[in-house]
């Protein structure tokens, strides 16, 4: 099938609308033995099978660039993801499809719901009526737009087909992401290529082989501080606690809060590390006292001054914990929400209610990212609130300072809040080394 006979086919398809699925539903583009499918819907049955190979590939290019795809219809898919990583990574380039791409992978697990692809366009026509019936669309449908979209179109697309050395086999490796994979909105990530690695499961032994793709390239690491009392603070707008994370270091200044002695180190920061945001979670005093190994009155000291100092903060939290109660679900201050909390653990809301928004935020970032490095440096991969960047010796105190200032700026979804990080560069991921920064 030519680009015209495709155009044809897909111009007898009644209606504005298509479902477009993959089979299977990631396609590995590092094996090349792998029998890859694009499928296209339309209604009364029709559909159009598209084997993925290099032949196919400048008629798939055109379809998306040039097509009805472009002229106002409906994309109704299933892990667009999956499509415009394989077309990046086979022809350099990525396609901001024009028309309205809905993926139900992203939306209904945004709103909750735990489904598999829809089976033909019946379906999945039923399915979005049902997602957009209600006020709850018009809430998450920002960060559908300006966080989903780049994320599934170009963002994660660009950063799977860059890869990783792996020196071990003397090929690149590739990460597989999964947007809204987990419950609090993190990016799972997975070994689904046949030559692939996971970046949130490595330790040493992995990090010795992995590599930057070039001789003249390095690591740069940038790892946001505290995030999730910065997070905490700005949302439920606990001054106090907004003060501890404007100091040096958040975790030594509520050491000194919580009990009243000078930090003396990494130890007694540490100590306030599983003491805070932990009980701000709903963590009990004797839960405390087992974790830190403490006497059970210091526990109960240190609660007490968490609940009398940020109340804010508890405030918060709990009424995250009261919708779970009243409601069933727990809902962010994104619209994302989640559902499956177990009888008598509704208190789990507390921390969906800080890092699911603290989860957004990082994707919002790593999108600024993208956009602010494309054409000057990669981003080898992302773990969380950390982004592992690619440099040039002869460039990386630019590349340094563009992620610097992308990763601190304002928030355009929280205005307000500003973070803070930390950098550590080097070839070698086992043994990176700090870089600071002068105000």
């Amino acid at each position: 099938m030519n680009y015209n006979d495709l155009a044809e086919a897909l111009n007898q398809f009644e209606g504005n609308s298509v479902l477009v699925t993959c089979r299977p539903e990631i396609l590995d583009f590092t094996d090349k033995n792998a029998s890859n499918e694009l499928i296209i819907s339309g209604k009364e049955g029709h559909e159009i099978i598209l084997v993925l190979k290099d032949e196919t590939l400048p008629i798939i290019s055109s379809m998306l660039s040039i097509s009805i795809f472009s002229k106002g219809w409906k994309i109704l898919t299933w892990n667009w993801k999956a499509l415009s990583t394989y077309i990046r990574f086979k022809t350099g380039k990525s396609y901001e499809v024009n028309g309205a791409i809905i993926d139900f992978k992203v939306l209904e697990n945004y709103s909750g719901l735990k489904t598999v692809a829809p089976k033909n366009l019946a379906e999945a026509l039923q399915r979005l009526k049902n997602l957009i019936k209600n006020d709850y669309w018009r809430q998450s449908e920002p960060i559908y737009k300006n966080i989903h979209l780049p994320l599934l179109t170009t963002v994660l697309p660009h950063l799977e087909s860059i890869g990783i050395l792996d020196v071990e086999i003397q090929a690149k490796v590739h990460a597989c992401y999964d947007i809204e994979g987990q419950q609090n909105g993190r990016l799972l990530c997975t070994k689904a290529f046949d030559k692939g690695y996971v970046p949130h499961a490595m330790g040493d032994q992995i990090k010795a082989v992995l590599k930057p793709l070039r001789q003249d390239q390095l690591f740069m690491s940038f790892d946001f501080k505290g995030m999730e009392v910065a997070v905490l603070a700005h949302l439920s707008k606990d001054v106090g606690l907004s003060e501890m994370y404007v100091k040096s270091d958040v975790y030594s200044a509520l050491y000194e809060k919580l009990t009243g002695q000078k930090s003396q180190g990494l130890q007694d920061r540490d100590f306030a590390k599983k003491c805070f945001l932990p009980t701000i979670y709903g963590q009990s005093a004797r839960a405390l006292s087992q974790r830190c190994g403490v006497a059970i009155d210091l526990a109960e000291l240190v609660v007490e001054r968490i609940s009398s100092s940020f109340r804010a903060s508890l405030v918060f939290v709990t009424q995250c914990e009261s919708m779970v109660r009243e409601h069933g679900f727990a809902q962010d201050v994104f619209g994302r929400r989640r559902a499956n909390f177990d009888a008598g653990k509704e208190y789990l809301a507390r921390n969906f209610a800080v890092q699911s928004p603290a989860a957004t935020l990082c994707l919002e970032k790593l999108i600024d990212l993208h956009v602010a490095l494309y054409k000057k440096a990669d981003i080898a991969y992302t773990v969380h609130d950390g982004y592992v960047v690619y440099a040039k010796k002869d460039n990386w105190k630019q590349i340094y300072s563009i992620c610097h200032k992308v990763l601190t700026a304002e928030s355009r979804l929280s205005p307000g809040l500003c973070m803070k990080v930390t950098c550590r560069a080097g070839r070698n991921l086992n043994d990176l080394k700090p870089i600071g920064h002068k105000e």
